[in-house]
Formats: structure tokens, sequence, C-alpha cells
């Protein structure tokens, strides 16, 4: 695998500021400490942090691009409001953001060349935090498009952090035999 300095490209090829351009939304940056971004569904317009780097830039962009097209739905309004759990809206704007950077195609692409998250994040041109969300909710056809030795080999699972304290090794054709040979006379063929 090159050095992911050398992949970490934007794949994805969804210009999030072209996006936010073509739908009449402002976007501008500045030096702040104590948010990533601000959107506004009045002014139309996105405030992001200035130091971004490119991938993280372009994926805060179309987040809250999908929280300005939201602005006519019930359940942003409840939410602003106060009558409905925000978490519940940020869940959609994630699941519209990973469609729009990942492409199930080049996700398979990617997946075909890397072999862990963090790889796989940066061919894409995403977060791994993006990539992880876009995992977790596969679709059964989708599912059906990505052969299923691509995804066991990330070495990944939903909710999982990298420092879990427990590694489950999965049973393989000769996993009767090491139970055997680690527990003589408590395992039997």
């Amino acid at each position: 695998m090159p050095d992911r300095q050398d992949i970490a490209v934007q794949r994805n090829g969804f210009n999030a500021q072209e996006s936010a351009f073509s739908q009449g939304i402002r976007v501008d940056s500045a030096v702040v400490f104590d948010f990533v971004s601000y959107w506004s569904v009045v002014d139309r317009a996105i405030l992001i942090q200035a130091d971004l780097s490119g991938h993280v830039r372009n994926e805060v962009i179309a987040h809250a691009v999908a929280h300005i097209e939201m602005a006519e739905s019930r359940d942003l309004a409840a939410a602003l409001d106060g009558e409905r759990w925000r978490g519940r809206i940020e869940m959609e704007v994630h699941d519209v953001v990973a469609h729009r950077l990942i492409p199930l195609a080049d996700l398979r692409d990617a997946l075909e060349v890397g072999d862990n998250l963090t790889d796989v994040s940066a061919l894409l041109g995403v977060t791994e935090f993006l990539l992880g969300w876009r995992l977790q909710h596969l679709a059964n056809d989708e599912f059906a498009v990505i052969p299923v030795h691509l995804l066991n080999r990330l070495g990944w699972l939903p909710g999982i952090p990298a420092e879990y304290p427990y590694r489950c090794l999965w049973p393989t054709s000769s996993s009767g035999e090491i139970l055997r040979q680690l527990a003589p006379g408590r395992h039997h063929r």
C-alpha cells in the first residue's frame, strides 16, 4: 500500500462547494475555536472552520448543505423547535452525505485496493467516520455488489474502536484442531 499521504485524494468527485453555490448557498470560512461549521437556513449560508483539510472541508460543507436542503421538512422544523431529537436529523444528514461522497462503485473499487479503514477512507477522500457510517448502513442490495471477503479483511466492526478489549477469532476449518491442541481432552471431534 502506498504512503497514506500519497493516496489521500478526493476520489469521490462530489464537490460540495460547487453544489452549495449551484443552490445559492454562500460558503464562508473563518478562524473559530468552538465549532467546525454553522449553517443558516434563513441566510442560505454556511460558515466553516478555515483550517480544515480538503477532504474534511468537502465533507463538512456537504453536511451543512444537506441540513439546508432539509429546511422545508417538518422533521427539521420540529428539531429546531426542540420537539424532535436532533440526533435523528443528524443521522439522516450523515446518510445523505455518505451516499453523495461514497458512491457504491467507488466504495467497491477502494475496497479492492485498501485493506483497512484508514487506507480505504483515504482512497475515497472521506473521513473514517463517514466511511464507517456508509458501511454500517449498506442496504442488502448494496451488500450484494461488494464481495464479502473485501469487507471482512477490513478487520473492522461497526461501533467498535481500534482499542476494543475483545478480539473475536471467527471459526475456520482448522478451529476445532486449535481448540483440541489448546485444551486436550476437553474438545472432541
